[in-house]
């Protein structure tokens, strides 16, 4: 009986190694991340991430003048070809966004291979300036409720 335990669980443990995919969190050699236009600062955070909010894996931090390394990190349950991005924030806490990218994570067969790089020409500028209505936009609005209080008296 606890050999067949063994078994199960050793099983289950080598199908879960599966069900996830490694990427390179690394952009040596490749396009910087910006804020804001000019090379992003030394403390930067920089995550992968499948869709805005939905950050994936470890983070890493700018190592400076726009550039991370932080080795391979691990995505649970994505293998194969999947669409990614590449996120970052200064500490705000308001994440940005590059474009979405196609890429073939590593990690996956027998022998494991090896870990997909971060693909040539993703790019991600961070914006670290809120964004700020202009004030036509804030003076239409007023406009707009006014006319709906119009509306509504009459």
């Amino acid at each position: 009986m606890k050999k067949f335990v063994l078994s199960v669980l050793c099983a289950l443990v080598s199908v879960s190694a599966l069900g996830q995919g490694t990427i390179q969190l690394s952009n040596i050699g490749k396009t910087i991340v910006t804020v804001d236009g000019a090379a992003a600062p030394a403390g930067t955070t920089v995550q992968y991430a499948t869709g805005v909010g939905e950050l994936v894996g470890t983070s890493a931090s700018i190592l400076g003048a726009g550039y991370f390394s932080a080795g391979s990190t691990t995505l649970d349950g994505l293998t194969g070809t999947v669409n990614l991005h590449l996120a970052g924030h200064t500490g705000d806490g308001n994440w940005s966004y590059s474009d979405a990218f196609e890429v073939t994570l590593g990690g996956s067969g027998t022998p494991p291979a090896p870990p997909a790089a971060l693909p040539n020409g993703v790019a991600l500028d961070i914006s670290a300036t809120p964004a700020i209505p202009e004030p036509s936009t804030i003076a239409l609005a007023v406009l707009g409720g006014t006319a709906l209080l119009f509306r509504r008296r009459k």
